[in-house]
């Protein structure tokens, strides 16, 4: 059978992966030679990013190409706008929003009243936007009343929200993602959150209030993260951390230390 591969630039033994793979068609750097005892059997693809080329040829053929419009079992606000290139799934309620073009809604998300999300951006199931934040005031008797959230939620082009994860309304201003930060499953950010370009935030992560983090920013499983703290550019926060202090750009947080990346 015919099978198209990959190989990774850094691999010590690629020439050795490459010949004795069963792949016919291989994507990989410059370095590797095609052997004589290749020649007939196998095609290499040489290019500088092995693993972003073989991930957009097969995205290209793989992708699921969502049918526009939305889904006749949600319930819609009358004023909400979504593109009409846009999908909504089934049994989704969206609120007064803004929903840009070709972004995908998968089932059973609630988008409440003020949110926006650009263009393709892709929010996968059970996703909730818009909720209203976890901030309380507390009476001279003791008992908790809840502060009021006026902001919404705003989504750039490109972001992706994993199922089961939950981002606030800002209480005065927007909770704000990036463009092209992605989210993995079970994700929490609370209100007024503002996180930066092209970050990536794994499962499990929980993003206390008001804290604003940067571009290019990597949050590892697990993580929790304090309200009202600064994350530089560049960041990188490991998995399980406890992150209890700003970091500076370009810096990482190992448990509860602060170091400078290698």
């Amino acid at each position: 059978k015919k099978a198209i591969t990959w190989c990774h630039p850094n691999a010590d033994n690629k020439q050795e992966i490459v010949e004795k793979t069963r792949a016919t068609v291989i994507v990989c750097d410059k370095s590797v030679v095609l052997s004589s005892k290749m020649k007939s059997m196998k095609t290499l693809i040489k290019v500088q990013n092995p693993k972003l080329t073989f991930t957009r040829m097969i995205r290209s053929i793989t992708m699921d190409q969502n049918e526009p419009g939305v889904h006749p079992s949600c319930v819609v606000h009358p004023e909400a706008e979504i593109n009409a290139s846009a999908s909504i799934g089934p049994n989704c309620t969206i609120g007064k929003c803004i929903i840009g073009a070709k972004t995908n809604i998968h089932g059973n998300c609630y988008l409440y009243d003020g949110v926006e999300i650009g263009e393709e951006a892709v929010i996968e199931a059970g996703v909730v936007l818009g909720a209203e934040g976890f901030g309380l005031a507390k009476t001279s008797e003791g008992a908790w009343e809840r502060f009021p959230h006026l902001g919404g939620v705003r989504l750039s082009n490109r972001v992706q929200v994993g199922a089961g994860s939950t981002i606030d309304r800002g209480a005065i201003q927007n909770t704000v993602i990036g463009e092209g930060t992605k989210i993995s499953k079970a994700v929490h950010i609370s209100h007024n959150v503002q996180i930066g370009n092209h970050c990536l935030i794994t499962g499990a992560v929980s993003i206390a209030g008001s804290t604003t983090i940067g571009d290019h920013v990597w949050i590892s499983p697990g993580a929790t993260i304090l309200n009202k703290l600064s994350i530089g550019n560049h960041a990188f926060v490991a998995i399980g951390a406890t992150v209890t202090q700003s970091i500076p750009d370009n810096y990482q947080a190992i448990g509860r230390k602060i170091l400078p990346k290698n």
